[in-house]
């Protein structure tokens, strides 16, 4: 089992696919900083020659030299960045398939799912790594607009248009930082394991590549409004259902702290690794592997 995670992870350190997505996440994170403070520049300047430049400006607010280092772990690797990560590993997952030398590899062991077991921890040690990746590329790309790091997470009050005020910001400390990161960590592995069932259990490389775009990004979104408002005039629940509530990837956008549902999505997170990886596992054992 030692020997078959070695080879993944050499196979995956040696893709050019890996490479090539570990420097899209750093850079879009490298220039993060920058690019916000020329928006901000440019957004004042915009507001400035508004119609009611007083107010416009209010909405903008002041430049925050505070870089909230929790906000990146919160955040995790954003909508752009999960996509190329979830490509990654859809990549990763498909290519022993694609390249036909999986036959040989599970001739060698006791059970096919142990080449399940191996690429799952190869995806633990890869989200890893992306984390990694994002934290430096945007703590270096911060520093380069001359802010200064605080240690915990601030999530912005909302904007009164009648007052021209905005309400105060709230702020959390580093243990609810890192309780949110872990449970991100679940929510995104949950994401992983649906790419690993359909590219490897199901050998669907097209049916992975199309679930790592809409999840990643957020296009599952809309789905899920017209799925919920159809269960709501359906069941005519007393209160509306919402399916974007327990569902992974809405879970992963989620500010968890702020809205309350860290335990909601410690469970969705779980069940959707536990759940996914046993169908996975099942199935591929059952498959004839060509």
């Amino acid at each position: 089992m030692g020997n078959v995670i070695r080879m993944d992870l050499y196979r995956l350190v040696k893709s050019m696919s890996f490479k090539v997505c570990l420097i899209i996440v750093f850079f879009m994170n490298l220039i993060e900083g920058p690019l916000g403070k020329i928006m901000f520049n440019l957004g004042k300047k915009l507001a400035e020659q508004n119609e009611d430049p007083e107010k416009a400006l209010a909405q903008l607010g002041e430049w925050d030299n505070t870089f909230h280092f929790g906000n990146v772990l919160a955040d995790q690797l954003g909508m752009v960045c999960t996509a190329v990560f979830l490509l990654c590993i859809v990549w990763f997952c498909y290519a022993d398939i694609q390249h036909g030398y999986i036959k040989n590899i599970a001739g060698q062991l006791p059970s096919r799912g142990h080449t399940i077991i191996s690429k799952f921890v190869v995806i633990q040690f890869t989200t890893l790594l992306f984390y990694a990746v994002t934290v430096i590329g945007n703590t270096i790309g911060q520093l380069l607009v001359g802010r200064h790091i605080v240690f915990d997470m601030s999530v912005a009050g909302d904007f009164d248009e009648e007052t021209l005020t905005r309400a105060e910001e709230k702020i959390f400390g580093m243990g609810s930082v890192l309780a949110e990161f872990a449970i991100k960590w679940i929510l995104l592995t949950g994401l992983c394991a649906l790419v690993l069932l359909l590219t490897t259990a199901i050998g669907s490389n097209v049916a992975g590549t199309i679930v790592a775009i809409l999840c990643g990004a957020g296009f599952t979104g809309l789905a899920y409004t017209g799925i919920s408002a159809g269960i709501n005039k359906l069941f005519k629940f007393k209160k509306d259902f919402e399916l974007s509530d327990y569902m992974p990837d809405s879970l992963y956008r989620t500010n968890l702290n702020d809205e309350g549902c860290m335990l909601r999505a410690l469970i969705v997170g779980i069940i959707t690794v536990v759940v996914l990886l046993y169908f996975t596992t099942k199935l591929y054992n059952k498959k004839d592997i060509k």
